[in-house]
């Protein structure tokens, strides 16, 4: 029989992560899944992306008896009682909480500036893991986490050529763990884990070197929490209200980094045309990012299709992190 392994809400309702149904088809499981499990559990499953082994797969795909059939909920939970708050609900507060102590962290000393980017590196590699897990695949969330580590103290104690150090890093560290554990070798898992590994580097040593004396403007990451936050938080709002005609969230997106960029740059007196072309790149790196979110997260390059994940925003604030210190000393 194939195993059917359930998430979120999914599992709550069944009550079980993993079971295993006798069928031939994806949607036979899901039928009988229903069957067994009722009619909650059907209208969440009507909404859920399906893996097999790994593969994205729909209803009708051929299920053989020893393949994994993986249900994964939208993030918003699925359907469910209106009554419950499921953990995928509450998951959704965690980038508004992770907003708020960025911009407190920031307001103290370079070492708890400094702690809280390695932080947030270890919660963006544990979710990707996640993410992973859930599609059957393979992701090693150390090697990145230690990459960000690296990332911070390259930055701190080197300077500027620290920046490119963290790209050696990352090397270094993803080579040494697939050499050290046969399980990622594959390519499909190597890959992934160096890239990640790769932007964790350097959106880690570009914080805090945005941040330091080398850094061209000293209220350069003031600028770019106001242009992240109000892009990400305007980008959100464009997603939950895709009725609206001409609300397009990736140009609201763009847009929103754009206007925060230049807003903030007016606000403090800084140099305007300078950070109107920083935000330009910043909106660019948050745009690209939800392509690198679906393709790591999805293991598809996608648009439209909201990937899991618990902080999938901060997939494209650490891609814009990663070109925000060249950008500014190329351009301020």
């Amino acid at each position: 029989m194939a195993k059917l392994r359930l998430f979120a809400n999914l599992r709550e309702i069944a009550g079980e992560s993993r079971v295993e149904i006798d069928s031939d088809t994806v949607g036979g499981i899901l039928e009988s899944a229903t069957e067994r499990f009722g009619p909650d559990f059907g209208r969440g499953a009507q909404t859920a992306k399906v893996w097999i082994n790994g593969q994205q797969a729909d209803r009708a795909s051929r299920v053989a008896p020893s393949d994994e059939v993986v249900l994964i909920p939208p993030v918003s939970g699925g359907s469910q009682p209106a009554q419950a708050i499921a953990p995928a609900d509450l998951m959704g507060f965690v980038p508004i909480g992770l907003a708020v102590f960025a911009v407190l962290a920031n307001l103290q000393g370079q070492a708890i500036w400094a702690a809280f980017v390695v932080v947030v590196g270890a919660i963006w590699a544990v979710d990707l893991g996640t993410s992973f897990e859930r599609r059957g695949r393979t992701f090693a969330p150390l090697p990145v986490m230690v990459s960000a580590a690296a990332g911070v103290l390259s930055g701190h104690t080197m300077g500027s050529s620290g920046y490119g150090l963290s790209i050696g890093v990352a090397v270094v560290v993803t080579l040494g763990w697939a050499v050290a554990f046969d399980d990622y070798r594959a390519v499909d898992v190597f890959s992934p884990t160096f890239l990640a590994a790769l932007f964790a580097g350097l959106g880690s040593a570009s914080m805090v070197l945005a941040r330091s004396a080398f850094s061209p403007d000293e209220r350069a990451v003031d600028v770019f929490l106001v242009a992240v936050i109000a892009a990400v938080l305007l980008g959100a709002i464009a997603v939950r209200m895709r009725q609206l005609p001409f609300l397009d969230p990736f140009s609201i997106t763009a847009v929103g980094a754009v206007l925060a960029a230049t807003g903030a740059a007016w606000l403090w007196e800084l140099d305007i045309v300078g950070y109107l072309l920083v935000g330009l790149g910043v909106a660019v790196a948050l745009v690209a990012g939800r392509g690198l979110s679906a393709m790591l997260r999805l293991g598809t390059v996608s648009l439209t299709d909201l990937p899991p994940g618990a902080v999938t925003s901060v997939d494209g604030v650490l891609l814009a992190a990663a070109i925000y210190y060249p950008l500014i000393r190329i351009i301020l």
